[in-house]
């Protein structure tokens, strides 16, 4: 056989190999939920702008859960309805809700987390973005809004439409994570602490920014 089609042969399956790898998830059943809708949302119209996904394709990661290794899957977060979906070799399925699994996909570290919501808690899908007694958590959501008929004859009708909404939560041993604005003046107030301030300003943050929050948490962590 020629050498070069030999060559080409082996890259092709070596190809196949890694695809395969990369796509197939040998999570436990009750990791798993069968999404009989193959990943499509229900009820919104065809035409919309926008997506419910952070990405509309998937995307190689790691699925963690405790005291096992971790799986590749190919994977995308639904940000509309909160969904971790798993594309494997039978298809898509979403990852369970649980404390105790978690997905880093796109470099970013998603993990379930409990959080104040308005008189009550919930639980739902957070980027982690660092470690210690205090944690900033970004929020990823994807709000659908309604068609808009155009009022009259200088405007134009404003179809169905997904716009992105990134929140921002501090979260604490023991306690439901609090939303924050990236404003220093609320943060001062939710931190409370004369340590915050006088870091604050002795480094003249505006706090307007995740890496200034991020700066400031590390260092409160550290005392």
């Amino acid at each position: 056989m020629n050498k070069k089609y030999l060559l080409f042969g082996l890259g092709l399956a070596l190809a196949a190999s890694l695809s395969a790898q990369t796509t197939s998830l040998d999570l436990p059943s009750e990791y798993l939920r069968n999404n009989t809708s193959g990943g499509v949302n229900d009820n919104l119209p065809a035409n919309l702008e926008g997506s419910p996904y952070l990405t509309d394709d998937f995307v190689s990661g790691m699925v963690y859960t405790e005291n096992e290794k971790p799986y590749p899957a190919m994977m995308r977060y639904n940000a509309y309805q909160d969904e971790m979906q798993i594309q494997g070799n039978n298809g898509i399925s979403t990852l369970f809700m649980r404390d105790y699994v978690w997905a880093k996909v796109g470099g970013e570290m998603f993990k379930i987390e409990s959080y104040e919501k308005g008189s009550g808690t919930s639980k739902g899908y957070f980027v982690q973005m660092n470690e210690g007694e205090t944690r900033l958590l970004k929020r990823y959501k994807k709000v659908f809004m309604e068609a808009e008929p155009a009022t009259s004859s200088y405007t134009t009708d404003k179809p169905a439409r997904f716009d992105d909404d990134i929140r921002y939560y501090l979260a604490r041993e023991g306690s439901p994570a609090k939303e924050i604005k990236l404003r220093k003046k609320d943060i001062e107030k939710i931190l409370d602490s004369k340590e915050a301030q006088d870091y604050i300003k002795k480094n003249k943050l505006k706090l307007r920014t995740e890496e200034e929050l991020l700066q400031l948490i590390n260092y409160l962590n550290a005392l």
